[in-house]
């Protein structure tokens, strides 16, 4: 099918085209009252024809962010490089001469014109352009050609940058029978901005969305515009695209399915519903039975942040899996146009995700991005096949593993095991739990007196397979030289069957073994370097070292420390969006501070040299609370002030923003009020409870003082639920849960402490993250896990689970204190 015209350019105002240097408004102006649904400050494009000597002159303009040269027959093309500079409009002064990108065939019909991509070049008054040849000379024009100015207009007041998960558009018809019935996919719906998010202007869209019987495969591009943007500008650059597809080029909309910034930021593109196979102009010869994600910039030679590569496997891993394809598989397509790479009516196989270079003549997506599309594909096939975080059997829900470090094994006290839950349909499934102990079932090591497996525990994906894989740490751990507690951590790797047979243990180098350092008192995992493999980050107190592991070792070890610390915490996530995880570490320093280092990734690994310091606390948790495609950090601080409090740092281009917000009991619409000993941030964690694209917080109170039916509980424990919002966190909707809540199953109890240790992950499946929370203080310090379900994206205390050392066979103490993911 062809792209169907928006409209042609009337007569009049074409004629005017003709005019040497003549300013054209090429803005239409609805026949009603008000600007269309979405559209605030809809934009205009203004268009300045290109002389006969095939040089315009610098001249000031209207204002204008986006420029692109067009003409009259889709079918001809540029005979030499057409380079432009703008003037900014903030400065006056003129950038730089940049090329524009030809890479695109458009598509026919009356009132379709040819042109280049269009270029993003930020607030602008002035213009000046020349074609030139191979030579440097200059070279002919196809006919009508014009400077295309494009002023994006505002995003729609009280309208949120990044807007919840949406389905179809509310301001377009819905679809039609040919839409076709679309099934469940097993990758969850990422966030997307909708049309109304970014502003459309619906207005100028003239005839209804057609639609495709199904979405065979998805093409990558990119937009070959400029990566010198920021993500507030992300908006404004999708309503430029827009207005140039729609005014400039003459199609109906936005040419494609999907735009995505360098921040991760998901947007909707072409109207119609994006769960639908809506049929749009990307790929010429292969739009019939596709998608098409376009990530704004050019990658020639640019970086591919990770954001952006797990952007779009998230997006392609859904969309394919609306109609049960494969993300990692290959699908045969057939041209239905000639388009100078295949001739109509070839047969082609191609990857489900390809570039656009894959389907026509191109160097989009550049080599770059090119280059990341067999990890995307392998990424979308681990989305495809649930999700990832603590889901070690690749079931597509989280599994719930428990630390017990003080149990006895095989009668050596402390020697510690770890148990972990499989998700399940109803939560943590009992009845198929695992025990891990060392010396048992290939786990290497032996149970001795003191090691505390178990000590801490996290998931990260560490061989790069689409299954989480569990690190486990045992601080008292020694290699037989005659040294105490040197510490080490083993690795669990996660299968389609379970656990591999063949799990492996890792230690400091030799030479740097320490007795009492504990190495691994503290564990997360994160691709510090880019490379699509996490890597492990083990701390040991008693050095005061950050260690990262490779393969079977920790060969990298950084001083944060001069001396012994204790309690360390430590989180992992993409602060400054760069595609680098980046790492954070807090303890408590032997004068009583708890300092919070974080040390940005690179392409070499985590980077010491630039490490920045801010307030921390006690517990640390990761992700998107304001959902602007940054990682924010959550700092647990149970004794900062009376009652103890959480702060929020959220990330930026720059790191994470020294200054956080912070939220008590005292705070506007939190449940309860701060007393002493509290201890609210006890215990962190992060997950999208209500499904709206932005990460919750839920955070443990265990020194909560409860009082059921007039009798009082001191410790009994509760914990608080915080919302994540477009402002990041908020005390507004958050809510409270414990054992004196109605259907909550078991009794508050003095000395309960629930809210010890704290894990939200979707445990069932069901798209919203559930409730894990320790209770290490349940029957007499014997210990407990209660485990609440979020049906409808709420936690039900009806639903409430509780599993005990007896779950697993374990005479334990403390059961609880440890909890992942």
């Amino acid at each position: 099918m062809r792209q169907r015209p928006a409209r042609r350019l009337p007569a009049a105002r074409a004629a005017a085209a003709a005019a040497v240097g003549t300013l054209l408004a090429l803005s239409v102006t609805p026949a009603v009252a008000a600007p269309a649904s979405g559209a605030d400050d809809p934009g205009a494009v203004h268009g300045v024809a290109m002389p006969a000597d095939k040089h315009l002159d610098a001249r000031t303009t209207k204002p204008f962010s986006m420029v692109g040269l067009t003409w009259n027959n889709p079918r001809a093309h540029v005979g030499g490089t057409v380079q432009v500079r703008t003037r900014d409009s903030a400065t006056g002064t003129w950038r730089a001469w940049t090329n524009l990108d030809f890479d695109s065939e458009s598509p026919r019909g009356k009132g379709v014109r040819g042109g280049s991509q269009p270029l993003w070049a930020g607030p602008s008054d002035g213009v000046e352009a020349r074609v030139v040849g191979a030579d440097g000379s200059s070279s002919a024009l196809p006919a009508g050609a014009r400077i295309d100015l494009v002023d994006p207009g505002s995003v729609p007041a009280g309208t949120k940058d990044r807007a919840a998960r949406t389905t179809t558009s509310a301001a377009l018809a819905a679809p039609s029978d040919s839409a076709g019935a679309v099934a469940a996919a097993k990758a969850a719906q990422p966030p997307i901005v909708s049309r109304a998010g970014w502003g459309a202007d619906e207005s100028l869209v003239e005839d209804p969305p057609t639609y495709d019987t199904e979405t065979k495969a998805v093409f990558v591009h990119h937009s070959a515009g400029t990566n010198d943007y920021t993500c507030a500008e992300s908006a404004s650059i999708v309503r430029g695209i827009f207005l140039y597809h729609v005014q400039s080029n003459g199609w109906n909309d936005v040419g494609y399915n999907f735009l995505v910034d360098k921040c991760g930021t998901i947007f909707e593109g072409r109207g119609g519903g994006v769960d639908k196979p809506v049929h749009a102009a990307h790929t010429y010869g292969f739009n019939t039975d596709t998608s098409s994600v376009s990530v704004l910039g050019n990658f020639n030679t640019a970086t591919v942040p990770a954001a952006v590569t797990d952007s779009v496997a998230r997006i392609a891993a859904w969309k394919l899996g609306l109609y049960g394809h494969d993300p990692e598989s290959r699908v045969t397509l057939t041209a239905l146009e000639s388009n100078g790479k295949y001739t109509k009516g070839q047969q082609v196989v191609m990857d489900r995700i390809s570039g656009h270079r894959d389907g026509y003549p191109t160097e989009c997506p550049g080599a770059n991005l090119y280059n990341k599309l067999p990890a995307i594909r392998t990424l979308a096939g681990t989305y495809a096949a649930g999700p990832e975080r603590g889901d070690y059997n690749g079931d597509g829900r989280a599994d719930l593993a428990v630390g017990v470090p003080e149990t006895t094994v095989g009668g050596k006290e402390g020697a510690g095991s770890v148990g972990v839950l499989p998700g399940a349909a109803g939560g943590p499934d009992r009845t198929a739990k695992v025990l891990i102990s060392q010396g048992v079932d290939g786990v290497p090591g032996g149970s001795e007196p003191g090691d505390g497996l178990g000590t801490d525990i996290a998931y990260g994906n560490l061989n790069g397979d689409r299954y989480a894989d569990l690190a486990v740490s045992a601080p008292g751990e020694e290699d037989g030289s005659g040294q105490s507690d040197q510490g080490a951590v083993t690795v669990l790797y996660g299968g389609a069957d379970g656990f591999t047979p063949e799990p492996a243990m890792a230690m400091a180098p030799s030479a740097d073994r320490a007795s009492g350092a504990r190495l691994g008192q503290a564990l997360t995992a994160g691709d510090f370097d880019g490379d699509g493999r996490d890597e492990l980050a083990a701390f040991a107190p008693g050095t005061g070292v950050v260690a990262v592991s490779d393969a079977l070792g920790f060969p990298t070890l950084t001083d944060l420390s001069d001396g012994a610390v204790s309690e360390p915490d430590m989180a992992a996530g993409d602060f400054d969006s760069d595609g680098y995880t980046d790492l954070a570490v807090t303890f408590r320093a032997a004068d009583g501070s708890t300092p919070l280092t974080v040390i940005p990734g690179s392409a070499d690994g985590l980077a010491p040299d630039a490490a920045r310091t801010v307030t921390g606390g006690s517990s640390l948790a990761t992700g998107d609370i304001d959902g602007d495609g940054r990682t924010d950090l959550v700092v647990g601080q149970p004794d900062a002030v009376t009652g103890g409090r959480i702060t929020a740092y959220s990330g930026s281009a720059d790191g994470l923003n020294a200054t956080g917000v912070t939220l008590d009991q005292n705070s506007a619409s939190v449940p309860g009020g701060s007393e002493s000993g509290d201890d609210l941030g006890a215990s962190v964690s992060t997950g999208d409870v209500d499904g709206d694209g932005y990460a919750d917080i839920l955070a443990g109170l265990p020194g909560e003082d409860l009082t059921v039916s007039g009798t009082a509980h001191a410790d009994a424990g509760t914990v608080l639920v915080f919302r994540g919002s477009a402002s990041g966190l908020t005390g507004a909707g958050s809510a409270t849960y414990n054992a004196s809540a109605t259907g909550f199953g078991g009794a508050a109890e003095t000395g309960d402490r629930l809210g010890t240790a704290a894990s939200l992950a979707d445990f069932d499946g069901d798209g919203h993250a559930d409730l894990g929370i320790g209770s290490d203080g349940e029957n007499a310090g014997e210990g407990t896990v209660v485990s609440l379900l979020s049906p409808d994206g709420v936690p039900a205390t009806t639903s409430s689970a509780y599993y005990g050392p007896g779950t697993f066979g374990l005479t334990a103490t403390h059961f609880g204190g440890v909890l992942a993911p």
